[in-house]
């Protein structure tokens, strides 16, 4: 690859990394205060309602993911950028063929050429399908109850009112 073309893309590489290193940053800096201090503005978290605590994790939850997002982008840039010094970027790590600019140009950190790339994203596609053809052996369960229902939608309620509850009982 020409010196210029490799500045190029040391620079694209760069301006990428520093853009996912300042969203970390950012990531850290408004919300690692809130989820330090959760636990301290109250006593216990008895008297929250379980979905406040259910929307708290989520919130959680999806912030550490989009964190970590972030954090394997920059690892994938800087894995790029030792490639640079070693000599072979730009060439497919498992046909070593040359990645094509127009894709380099639109992500500098790739380590695939476009064709391999797919092939893996259609080997990911079928080893996801495989595992959701293989489901728990609980859902067969939780699916039975549907089978008592006779076709009639509130069969529970209408039960309940006919036959009350357990604290009917005197």
């Amino acid at each position: 690859m020409k010196k210029d073309k490799m500045r190029h893309y040391k620079y694209l590489l760069d301006h990428h990394r520093e853009d996912r290193e300042e969203m970390i940053d950012d990531m850290e800096g408004l919300r690692m205060g809130e989820y330090d201090n959760f636990y301290l503005d109250e006593l216990s978290g008895y008297d929250n309602h379980p979905a406040e605590i259910a929307t708290e994790l989520y919130d959680m939850q999806h912030y550490m993911a989009l964190k970590k997002l972030q954090m394997d982008e920059v690892k994938s840039i800087k894995h790029a950028e030792k490639k640079m010094k070693e000599g072979t970027y730009g060439i497919c790590e498992h046909c070593g063929k040359e990645i094509d600019s127009k894709r380099l140009e639109l992500l500098p950190q790739a380590r695939l050429c476009i064709d391999c790339a797919r092939n893996e994203e259609r080997e990911t596609i079928s080893v996801k399908e495989q595992t959701m053809e293989k489901r728990p052996s609980e859902e067969q369960v939780t699916d039975a109850w549907e089978m008592n229902r006779d076709g009639v939608q509130n069969e529970a309620l209408e039960d309940l009112m006919h036959y009350g509850s357990s604290t009917d009982i005197e």
